[in-house]
């Protein structure tokens, strides 16, 4: 496998894209490299353990003087010869999320740099929501006058069975219509009552070769996605793991998993199998570099990016772009 940095001069945007075979998988953040404030993320961590995290995580992503993590929003889209999937769907545009001020009534360019890498709407096979949180299923839709459509419409729209039920339970006990922050309404829902889910078991194959393995604990019906390819394996992490901080250290755990108990055994079981496995990991919150192996430390693990073939002009990675206003 090979890893291949591409920098879009039009659109300001460096993406990676990692290449096996005939498959090429690209990473498409929809919010990259946001420095945000650690407790709102991982809120039992004080200032000497963000300053011991510093250590052992990935250069920038952890900035204990200004108590800050660095988080990207990460979308997948494999091409292989058969299909194209997108894996997760990020934050959307023109979502009305008012408690949350980073994701409101945004206008991007995402579908600009999916039309660069040879993308249509039309052109998309397969969505897959590794889990419903509104920062996964923002581009499930987009929004045409009043109505909100499905972004893809020739897609299958795959989600876990027990992750649909869960939600659209919550949804229909909760009478103001804000649940996950609105994105059940604007983001599922319309695809409930278009084109449908396609609600499978957490260990289903999607298409062969792209299966879903069961990853409970931060949603109740959340998965990870395993891509075979034949020069090794890539796992897409979704919300397992937030931050390489975690990597070393498997008691800290994110503020917004649902059980968080059953998150850290998930989390642990997952790690050590890409480890033994020398797995590719595709991690959704990572910053830049994103494509990586794992490698024992101690007891614990590093996030080991993949070797990069840069073309265009670089831009710099070092550090987060801005400062997320909110705590989340």
């Amino acid at each position: 496998m090979k890893v291949v940095r591409r920098y879009l001069q039009e659109l300001d945007i460096e993406l990676e894209r990692l290449e096996a075979g005939p498959v090429a998988v690209t990473c498409i953040p929809d919010m990259a490299n946001v420095a945000w404030p650690a407790k709102a993320i991982f809120g039992g961590l004080s200032r000497g353990d963000l300053e011991a995290a510093a250590e052992r995580s990935p250069a920038g992503t952890v900035d204990p003087a200004g108590d800050t993590v660095a988080l990207s929003f990460n979308c997948y889209v494999i091409q292989t010869p058969d299909y194209v999937a997108l894996i997760d769907g990020g934050i959307g545009d023109s979502k009305e999320r008012p408690h949350r001020p980073a994701w409101h009534r945004r206008e991007t360019r995402f579908l600009d740099t999916l039309k660069a890498i040879g993308i249509a709407p039309e052109d998309v096979d397969i969505v897959i929501n590794t889990h419903l949180h509104a920062d996964h299923v923002g581009w499930n839709t987009r929004r045409e006058g009043e109505t909100w459509r499905p972004t893809f419409p020739n897609a299958r729209y795959v989600v876990s069975e027990i992750e649909l039920a869960h939600w659209t339970a919550v949804h229909e006990a909760e009478p103001f219509g804000t649940t996950l922050h609105g994105a059940f309404a604007d983001s599922v829902l319309p695809i409930i009552r278009s084109v449908g889910f396609e609600p499978v078991a957490s260990d289903a194959e999607v298409v062969p070769g792209l299966r879903l393995r069961p990853a409970p604990g931060h949603s109740p019906g959340m998965v990870v996605v395993s891509l075979s390819t034949e020069e090794g394996d890539v796992l897409f992490l979704a919300d397992a793991v937030h931050h390489p901080l975690q990597l070393g250290d498997d008691s800290i755990a994110c503020n917004f998993c649902g059980d968080p108990r059953q998150a850290r055994a998930t989390r642990a079981a997952l790690l050590a199998d890409a480890a033994a496995a020398n797995t590719v990991l595709a991690p959704y919150h990572f910053p830049a570099p994103v494509f990586g192996r794992l490698e024992a430390d101690a007891a614990s693990f590093r996030f080991c990016p993949l070797e990069i073939e840069a073309t265009g002009q670089p831009a710099n990675k070092n550090a987060p772009t801005r400062r997320h206003p909110e705590e989340n």
